[in-house]
């Protein structure tokens, strides 16, 4: 049978709706998924009958294009979800009943000659969202014990994405780092809609970071048109909502 978005996107890629240009709002559903979904990336799945607050749900926060999302104290239910663009805002959320997740291992680092032990530690500034590089870092060899979630090599933490800022000096844990999603927010994209016999392609932009296998928003770049979308292999997203 043939997909019944294949006419629709083929008249996307031509024709940009009305209304198009709408300020971006989020509401306290989007700040709940926007936490959720940064706990999942670094290990820490929040059950679904969690309680996340506190939200009112008639809250209204401008839609966040650099969203920063940290801990908040020793707990590790607590987080600051702060706003630098286009407007900036902060909000604290709690999470009960939250489990602690792979960030938590037992296992110490590795020691090393002369009882030390070997941790990774930032050379520089680094931000919220940028991919490690063997630049960013280095080892260093430390007389106490930095914990059991300190990344132990280089080779652990090239490639990782930051889920929080870390300056000069700082020993890198577990509870810094998440995967690399396979597409960036921002990122050039295929928009692929099959049929029977027939496949399409426009070119998109993803609206959010997402993993394989992840439903998220993306826009065909010629109409303007937001769309979902489940991300697949070599930067292709199979659009599955208009």
């Amino acid at each position: 049978m043939r997909n019944p978005l294949i006419p629709t996107l083929m008249s996307l890629a031509l024709v940009a709706p009305a209304g198009a240009q709408s300020a971006g709002k989020w509401g306290s559903d989007d700040l709940r998924k926007a936490l959720t979904d940064h706990l999942a990336r670094i290990g820490r799945e929040a059950p679904v009958s969690a309680n996340i607050g506190p939200l009112d749900p008639r809250m209204s926060v401008a839609a966040c294009d650099n969203l920063d999302i940290s801990s908040r104290g020793g707990s590790g239910t607590s987080f600051v979800l702060r706003c630098s663009a286009p407007q900036a805002w902060q909000h604290v959320l709690r999470i009960d009943n939250l489990p602690p997740g792979a960030v938590q291992s037992e296992v110490a680092p590795p020691t090393v000659q002369g009882g030390q032990f070997r941790v990774v530690v930032a050379k520089v500034d680094l931000s919220a969202g940028a991919i490690l590089t063997e630049n960013d870092l280095e080892e260093r060899n430390v007389a106490a014990s930095p914990g059991a979630t300190a990344v132990k090599s280089l080779s652990d933490a090239v490639g990782l994405r930051l889920t929080s800022s870390v300056g000069p000096g700082l020993t890198l844990t577990t509870r810094h780092v998440a995967r690399t999603p396979s597409i960036l927010k921002g990122e050039n994209v295929s928009l692929i809609a099959n049929g029977s016999g027939f496949e399409i392609s426009v070119p998109g932009r993803a609206e959010q970071d997402g993993h394989e296998g992840e439903v998220i928003t993306v826009r065909n770049t010629r109409s303007g048109s937001a769309l979902k979308g489940r991300v697949g292999k070599g930067k292709t997203i199979s659009v599955i909502e208009m």
